[in-house]
């Protein structure tokens, strides 16, 4: 009603329109009302094509106007109490989709036939009215049990689509408990004491039941108790202290529910990894003075060399405060250990007054970058320095040896540099500044000394590159990637970074992302399976960026191994990398109650008939002959009365 009444309006304005330009603006000649009218009546033929209104003849041609939209998520195989489930009502009243009115079903792409039960993970409806309306439908009728994930997209699209949509609701309340989100801290260290976090909800009919919740730390129960179950769309969070082990590696923690007659135990179990002191590979900064430079700089480092990524500040004497805010404070033994085994070493304001113990592991480590604060840090990094000259100084286009990192880079918009040490050291020129008056200075050293790579920063304020968006932040972001990928390119037995899943736990059904280490690019290959049966192998392409992306696993606990086919490096050749992935079936579709308002969208009374006949206006030749027929009449009469 909307629509016409938005047409007849238009029709209206545009036919006033023409009559007022003939009248007000056309020259007075005998017979401009047959001229005006022939205008409004071809104006008014545009917008009623605009508007496509059906036609009351002709039958249907086309693409079919009805569609039929079955929900294909687990939760329709959930029964209450001795009643069918969903799915089973669904069957008994919907046929296999036909020329005449196709069937989708939600959660499986192109299917035109209900499958055998439904295994989807949630229910999304709008990317499905929006394929239906592309294809011309006019009405869809959808079969559901009302648990919608987007279901206020869905009312919005509706209205904008100008859809009719009937919502036919085949569910009911069953009883279920879930586990929402295991919440673990990535890495800890041995014996360290750590919170795991267990989030729980349950379905309206189970608010106010005793459920038991256990934690288990790989496949150990590490705490078991009883709580009562949250009302419905609200969740309870319970907090388990526990240590992670004596041992390096990784622990999977599980959370289970147990409700007596759980109608739906696919959300009783989630899973989370913790990595007990993952040295290995990791990048570690230490920064000795206050500034911005390793927040804006860590991150950048860690999205670039793929590497996992930590950082403190010293806030004292002995006593080291963790950048990500993961609480507590760390001594010099625990950083000194740090410090010797990381991947990448970072060390901001090296100076005078640096710890011995860092002035040794930066020494000794094989790719570290050193940002100096004064001359006796410069020399502590094997960097001859004089001392640091005042002013503002800016990065030069003829920068050194990592000058094809900046290429096409506007050099007068980044932020000036300041305090920089000139050094006549026979090292190589990372980066050369410059300032009024022709004075030059370099910004970074970098040494190469066989086994072992670092560089040696010699300026200030290259955070205010990276806080300036554009190209600011883009040479920031070109720099230290420059940087870490010469670090990085120090051939050895190992690779920097992890070849490993982005996520350790993954969901059934859906693609596995990679994440790949800078030395790791090509082709890799991954080996997989559960123990006891058989392992599959998967050879997949890496993306310039650095991902690639594994088929869908089945439900389970897997061990993995994974190599570099052809690596580009020998970081990467005869490498072989192993680890652990949980893939689990859960789905959270209970967590949230049954959304009822979407019935409202239509009348549902009688989904699959169909609504008389005809044809759409634009499938029909008459009107754009008619059309033509009025242009070409006021273009021929307009002509003989004088007008042009």
């Amino acid at each position: 009603m909307t629509a016409v009444l938005a047409a007849t309006l238009a029709a209206l304005v545009v036919a006033g329109f023409a009559l007022y330009v003939y009248r007000a603006r056309e020259l007075p000649i005998s017979g401009r009302m047959p001229l005006a009218l022939l205008r409004a009546a071809t104006l008014v033929g545009v917008v009623l094509l605009l508007a496509d209104p059906m036609l009351p003849f002709g039958g249907v041609e086309g693409p079919p106007e009805e569609w039929v939209v079955v929900d294909g998520s687990a939760s329709m195989a959930v029964a209450a109490s001795g009643g069918a489930t969903p799915w089973a009502r669904v069957g008994g009243e919907v046929a296999p989709g036909s020329a005449d009115v196709p069937l989708a079903v939600m959660g499986t792409p192109g299917a035109d036939t209900l499958p055998s039960e439904p295994t989807g993970g949630e229910s999304r409806l709008a990317p499905t009215l929006r394929r239906a309306a592309e294809a011309g439908a006019r009405r869809v009728t959808v079969f559901t049990d009302l648990r919608i994930a987007d279901a206020p997209a869905v009312r919005g699209l509706v209205e904008a689509l100008d859809l009719e949509v009937a919502v036919v609701d085949v569910g009911a309340e069953v009883r279920s408990a879930g586990i929402a989100r295991v919440g673990a801290p990535e890495t800890g260290r041995a014996g360290e004491s750590v919170e795991i976090e267990v989030e729980l909800f349950g379905t309206p009919p189970t608010e106010g039941e005793s459920v038991s919740v256990r934690l288990l730390g790989d496949g150990e129960v590490i705490d078991e108790r009883t709580v009562r179950l949250p009302g419905a769309g609200r969740s309870l969070s319970v907090v388990v202290p526990v240590e992670l082990p004596d041992s390096a590696g990784p622990v999977l923690w599980q959370a289970r529910v147990s409700l007596s007659d759980d109608a739906f135990p696919r959300d009783d179990v989630r899973s989370a990894f913790t990595e007990v002191d993952p040295l290995e590979g990791l990048l570690a900064l230490v920064s000795l003075t206050p500034d911005w430079e390793p927040r804006f700089l860590l991150p950048v480092l860690g999205r670039v060399t793929g590497l996992p990524t930590r950082g403190w500040f010293r806030v004292g004497d002995d006593r080291y405060l963790p950048m990500d805010g993961s609480g507590g404070v760390a001594s010099e033994a625990d950083l000194q250990r740090v410090a010797e085994d990381a991947r990448m070493l970072v060390v901001h304001g090296m100076g005078g007054d640096a710890p011995e113990w860092l002035v040794r592991a930066q020494n000794a480590s094989r790719r570290a970058l050193i940002f100096a604060d004064d001359v006796e840090g410069a020399g502590a990094a094997g960097v001859t320095a004089r001392p640091a000259e005042g002013g503002e100084w800016y990065a030069s286009a003829a920068s050194g040896s990592l000058g094809a990192v900046f290429t096409g880079l506007e050099w007068a918009d980044l932020a000036p540099l300041s305090s920089p040490f000139p050094t006549d050291s026979a090292t190589w020129r990372g980066l050369e500044l410059e300032r009024p008056g022709g004075a030059r200075a370099s910004a970074l050293a970098l040494q190469d000394r066989g086994d072992r790579r670092r560089a040696v920063v010699l300026a200030r304020g290259f955070w205010r590159w990276g806080f300036r968006p554009g190209v600011g932040a883009d040479a920031y972001d070109r720099l230290w990637s420059g940087v870490a990928g010469w670090l990085l390119g120090l051939e050895d037995d190992r690779a920097g970074g992890g070849l490993g899943p982005a996520d350790r736990v993954s969901e059934a059904g859906r693609e596995v992302e990679w994440r790949v280490p800078v030395a790791a690019s090509g082709t890799i290959e991954v080996s997989s399976g559960i123990e006891g049966e058989e392992s599959r192998v998967d050879t997949v392409e890496v993306t310039p960026e650095g991902r690639a992306a594994l088929p869908p696993f089945e439900p389970g606990s897997y061990a993995w191994s994974a190599r570099v086919l052809e690596p580009d490096s020998l970081a990467a050749r005869d490498r072989v990398w192993g680890g652990r992935l949980e893939v689990e079936a859960h789905t959270d579709e209970l967590r949230w109650p049954r959304d009822t308002t979407l019935v409202a969208l239509g009348d549902a009374a009688s989904p699959l008939s169909r609504a008389g006949g005809g044809r759409p206006l634009r499938t029909s030749p008459w009107p754009y002959l008619v059309l033509l027929s009025l242009l070409s009449a006021e273009w021929i009469l307009r002509r003989r009365s004088g007008l042009r």
